[in-house]
């Protein structure tokens, strides 16, 4: 069996250096994933503000504030910048197993040497799965912890503020399977996504498209599998943050964005749908439409307390009179 440190399986695996880089990447967008989680589950603690039909909103309607006045918002509101990285432990901890065991399952099991380009294909389509699955079980308890810390943001937890006193709670809560929730579809998009890279790719080596093709460069790695994956995938994304705090009992799942999903992923999912929220926290660089639903039109203002006294006054000296 091989470890890590021998950086096994460059072409599919994942090397000392690679995985120093990827660290240090999700370190330097946490703040990005603390918010997108928080708006993930429907944290929305910015009032949206109306638009007219203009060239960048193209229908006029109820828009929030993007990312980065989402964290500003965060950020003075605890006073501190470091709640924008809360859950960093974890998350790399997560990155760190998810990688090791990828690895080491892709060490264990030998390339196919058959002949046949289709069942070379298929073989090695089922190597990349099992890895896959097997990383996906591995690291899904560190999904949960990062998830959970994050939104303890919301009814500010104590106990959640750390990544052993997350453990603790969880363990006291719901036992292992708190651990493990959102599994099902945290697998069904990881494993559905590595299957669509490695199947094109191998496609693309095993029968030598380019030359088929006369294309001029390396298409295979042209290919924008990951980005077109990512947005199919992202109903079951938004399941898998939803399903790993829902059962949670914090203050997360008394949203009312979070309502019906703590069934289970088609609970979810048919939630997600019937109010219009499949892609809620796709888009976080630019104003995001606001769902009808969500919109509630504030009461008007009271009259001031000082005419309304003065008004009695005035009605009881005409009643003596």
């Amino acid at each position: 069996m091989t470890s890590l440190s021998s950086g096994i399986n460059a072409e599919y695996g994942v090397e000392k250096h690679e995985l120093a880089i990827n660290c240090l990447y999700t370190g330097f967008l946490q703040p990005v994933n603390v918010a997108k989680v928080l708006i993930q589950v429907g944290y929305e603690p910015l009032a949206p503000v109306y638009k007219g039909p203009t060239l960048m909103f193209f229908s006029g309607g109820f828009y929030y504030p993007n990312i980065f006045k989402y964290m500003q918002y965060l950020k003075d509101r605890e006073g501190t910048y470091l709640v924008l990285y809360r859950g960093l432990v974890p998350r790399l901890g997560g990155t760190i197993v998810s990688n090791t065991v990828r690895n080491e399952v892709l060490g264990m099991i030998p390339k196919s040497e058959t002949k046949c380009p289709p069942e070379q294909v298929l073989c090695e389509v089922g190597r990349q799965c099992a890895a896959t699955t097997a990383a996906v079980l591995a690291s899904h308890p560190f999904l949960v912890i990062t998830n959970r810390m994050i939104v303890a943001i919301i009814g500010s937890e104590d106990r959640y503020s750390s990544a052993i006193g997350a453990v603790g709670s969880i363990l006291s809560d719901q036992g292992i399977q708190g651990f493990y929730a959102g599994i099902i579809p945290h697998l069904i998009c990881e494993v559905s996504g590595r299957a669509m890279e490695v199947l094109l790719e191998e496609v693309y080596e095993k029968f030598d498209l380019n030359k088929r093709l006369g294309l001029p460069f390396d298409s295979k790695h042209a290919l924008p599998v990951s980005s077109l994956h990512s947005f199919l995938s992202y109903p079951l994304q938004l399941t898998t943050t939803i399903m790993t705090v829902s059962t949670s009992g914090m203050a997360v799942s008394e949203l009312p964005a979070m309502e019906g999903t703590s069934s289970g992923m088609l609970s979810c999912l048919s939630s997600l749908w019937k109010t219009g929220c499949m892609k809620r926290g796709s888009n976080l660089m630019f104003m995001r439409k606001a769902p009808t639903c969500t919109v509630i039109t504030p009461p008007p203002p009271a009259p001031p307390a000082t005419e309304s006294k003065g008004a009695e006054s005035g009605a009881e000296a005409t009643k003596e009179e």
